[in-house]
């Protein structure tokens, strides 16, 4: 598995290396493989399934169906839920679901994911940017 890792890898630099030839002389830098690691990313919440069994307690509304990893993102009165959240929560998720999986080339399935964005006020900017369908009072889903 290393082995296809490498030769995968290997090709990622190699185009790398071809784009550096081509942009060699302009006003472009092209950086290989670039370990975008350096800031801390959080996300607010997992909520991940440990066991066997049904969850006995009222959930709060919009959390019904809980899969193996649920990713919630959370904004107060003072944060915005904007387009721009829910892309850093499509990131979030990309990133968690490499990490849990064994490997970038295996990862768990998409039905083993869900995405909740959590909100202390209304998201009007949301509203306008996104497609969304009301799921009950004060639910949605885009």
């Amino acid at each position: 598995m290393a082995g296809k890792r490498q030769a995968l890898r290997d090709w990622h630099r190699l185009f790398g290396l071809l784009l550096t030839d081509l942009f060699s002389g302009s006003p472009f830098v092209v950086e290989i493989e670039a370990d975008l690691s350096v800031q801390q990313q959080l996300l607010d919440v997992v909520i991940v399934r440990r066991g066997r069994g049904r969850f006995s307690g009222r959930l709060p509304d919009g959390l019904e169906g809980l899969v193996a990893h649920n990713l919630v993102t959370f904004k107060s009165h003072r944060e915005a839920l904007d387009a721009w959240a829910m892309k850093e929560l499509a990131g979030h998720y990309m990133a968690y679901r490499k990490l849990v999986s064994s490997s970038p080339s295996d990862l768990l399935a998409e039905d083993q994911f869900r995405l909740y964005a959590v909100t202390a006020r209304y998201p009007q900017n949301l509203s306008t940017q996104v497609p969304w369908q009301r799921v009950q009072a004060g639910v949605y889903d885009c």
